[in-house]
């Protein structure tokens, strides 16, 4: 009985550090959290020449990796403080699929004053919510320059 007791004990140690070590040599999102990348699809700034006014326009397409669950993209985060909202839903993604699953994307247009300067519009970091309600925001490792 003692014996079945430390075998136990050693798988029970052995497991833990495992665990503690997987965790030291990536950091991956919560668990039920999508694993998403993002890229800039199409985007144009236009001048108006009856107003004057700027149109900046873009899309930001959103895909899961594999193994990847559902979730929701909430918002990106700008460079300069402020955000975007998105509401993107993004679908899960089979661990058995190859290449990332998307696009998901969301489209968005300003009316500008001014021209905008370079680096006025730049994504540091995205929100994204799982389906069990667990929210995460996501640091880009670059920064992802829209204008």
């Amino acid at each position: 009985m003692k014996k079945y007791v430390l075998v136990g004990l050693f798988a029970l140690a052995a497991t833990l550090l495992v665990l503690a070590g997987c965790s030291s040599f990536s950091y991956t999102n919560p668990i039920g959290v999508p694993t998403v990348s993002l890229a800039i699809g199409d985007r144009s700034l236009t001048r108006n020449t009856n107003t004057g006014l700027w149109n900046l326009t873009f899309s930001l397409n959103a895909y899961t990796l594999p193994g990847s669950p559902a979730g929701v993209v909430n918002s990106f985060a700008l460079q300069n403080g402020g955000s975007l909202s998105a509401g993107l839903r993004v679908e899960s993604c089979g661990q058995e699929v190859t290449t990332d699953c998307g696009p998901f994307t969301v489209n968005y247009s300003f009316e500008l004053s001014t021209y905008p300067p370079e680096g006025s519009y730049v994504i540091t970091a995205f929100t994204v919510t799982g389906q069990n309600g667990t929210v995460y925001e996501q640091r880009l490792a670059e920064p992802l320059v829209i204008h």
